[in-house]
């Protein structure tokens, strides 16, 4: 392989913090760090003068939809958008047709997956068939490679998390929940709220969500622990905030459109702005903005949710949940986080970097640092465009359509390889 050399970026480790260095990158890995390095003999050199240099970022919520939807997403183009968006790991979801929910399914698609630039690693469903109505053979399927276990799209069955809870643990895999009360959701689709009355939308009431939080902390207290997903709520983000004040064992997650956008960004019946959970308050939007920035939530993830432009053209009520995220993770970070100093560079790689390594227990990834996996985002903090209508996802469900923002990325390394380099 060879021999690559970064030149003259700012390096924000998550750890070390802020520096301005050279990295030579050797086998895949980081190799070296210095104020200045001279090129070996036929090293590939790469200038990042004026570009920000992370940690390749570790997006732990992500739906490739294949198998079953690969005219929204497959392996291959969610890899394609990943590399786009600075994102060199995902996690993907089991929410497939049918689910990976067998140990046979998960080395099929992780074989698929391993001749891919960028690092898929894929959840396992926690329920038998992704049913709720028992646990998964949970030892078969971290056997197969499985990373993690959730039922994503659906809450972990109350009946049985206390069991799902301690066989996770055992086996040191993360388990996490979707939390959801769907006989609170009932047949809404936007939440409770003014822009649900002014577009004559049945709602979906905070304790759908609130309800399943609160389930999930008391069983992670005695029973081991668990990561909360796409949390949106001030109330959900209040109720993790307590818990980890009394040492359980809790992390949790937010996504870019819940500290972007309120339910008052949603001015008509479009299901671009459909995702559950759904856009929340200002109010919630702000409180989960102040979770970021004090350390309750723990990482950023995209939720990535492609969808065919014909499902998505039926409105509020007739139209799927979700949108997609992988390219503008890096732009709304930086626009909304950075440059509006809600957080620093070094609390954004922690959120994106670092802490997601950790749940996953990539022990080689996550830093920038001699040994570590070459995995690198680059981003550029000048570079300000408008978010395209067309995607290098297979998809467009996005209400990000149209907006400026800023700091895109310039280029994405995995294993010593650049995989993407905008032109």
């Amino acid at each position: 392989m060879k021999e690559l050399l970064i030149k003259n970026g700012l390096l924000i480790d998550p750890v070390s913090g802020e520096a301005h260095a050279d990295i030579l990158i050797e086998g895949g890995r980081v190799s070296r760090l210095a104020r200045s390095i001279k090129p070996p003999p036929s090293c590939e050199i790469l200038d990042a003068a004026g570009l920000w240099i992370f940690p390749g970022f570790i997006d732990v919520h992500v739906h490739a939809r294949e198998p079953g939807a690969e005219a929204a997403e497959t392996l291959e183009s969610a890899a394609r958008s990943a590399a786009a968006g600075g994102v060199t790991s995902a996690l993907l979801m089991p929410n497939t047709f049918p689910a990976m929910a067998t140990a046979a399914l998960v080395r099929k698609y992780r074989r698929r997956a391993a001749k891919l630039p960028v690092n898929f690693y894929f959840s396992a469903a926690a329920t038998a068939g992704r049913s709720g109505k028992k646990v998964s053979g949970l030892e078969a399927l971290k056997k197969a490679g499985a990373a993690a276990f959730t039922d994503d799209g659906s809450c972990l069955p109350r009946g049985l998390l206390s069991a799902l809870l301690k066989k996770a643990a055992a086996l040191r895999l993360p388990l996490m929940d979707h939390p959801e009360d769907l006989s609170r959701t009932g047949c809404g689709v936007i939440n409770a709220g003014p822009a649900a009355r002014r577009l004559n939308l049945p709602g979906i009431p905070q304790e759908a969500e609130l309800l399943a939080v609160l389930a999930d902390i008391l069983a992670a207290s005695s029973a081991g622990p668990i990561h909360l997903q796409h949390l949106s709520l001030a109330s959900s983000v209040a109720a993790l905030r307590a818990a980890k004040k009394m040492g359980w064992p809790v992390t949790g997650e937010t996504c870019p459109h819940y500290f972007t956008l309120s339910d008052a960004d949603i001015k008509k019946d479009d299901a671009d702005y459909k995702m559950k959970p759904p856009l929340r308050s200002p109010a919630d939007r702000r409180a989960v903005l102040a979770a970021l920035a004090d350390g309750t939530i723990d990482l950023i993830a995209t939720d990535h949710a492609p969808h065919e432009a014909r499902l998505k053209s039926k409105g509020f009520k007739g139209s799927p949940f979700g949108i997609i995220g992988l390219e503008t993770l890096a732009p709304l970070c930086v626009t909304e986080l950075l440059l509006k100093k809600i957080i620093g560079k070094k609390r954004l790689a922690e959120l994106l970097c670092l802490n997601p390594a950790r749940i996953l227990g990539l022990k080689k990834k996550g830093r920038i640092a001699p040994g570590f996996d070459a995995d690198l985002s680059i981003l550029d903090p000048r570079l300000q465009k408008r978010v395209p209508e067309v995607f290098v996802s297979r998809s467009s469900n996005s209400p990000f359509k149209g907006r400026s923002l800023r700091g895109w990325p310039a280029a994405t390394i995995a294993a010593g390889k650049i995989i993407f380099r905008r032109a």
